[in-house]
């Protein structure tokens, strides 16, 4: 982190809660901006499903297993 950054995050942190979230939530949006759309779109409709019940997750040992069996062991 630059020392720029450093500064504001330590002056961010001291302000009051609501301020910190407001910063927070325009830091998020600038991001959420930069992101792809159609990805963004994709990643809350399946965490959506995730939430509901609709779509069950996968154990991780269950995705390594299927990323060996399509890929192989890493060297």
């Amino acid at each position: 982190m630059s020392e720029t950054a450093t500064k504001l995050l330590t002056a961010a942190l001291e302000l009051p809660a609501e301020e910190r979230a407001a910063i927070k939530d325009a830091l998020q949006q600038s991001l959420d901006e930069e992101a792809d759309p159609e990805l963004v779109a994709e990643l809350n409709h399946r965490w959506q499903g995730y939430q509901s019940g609709e779509r069950p997750g996968i154990p991780a040992d269950e995705v390594y297993r299927q990323l060996r069996a399509e890929f192989g062991k890493p060297t």
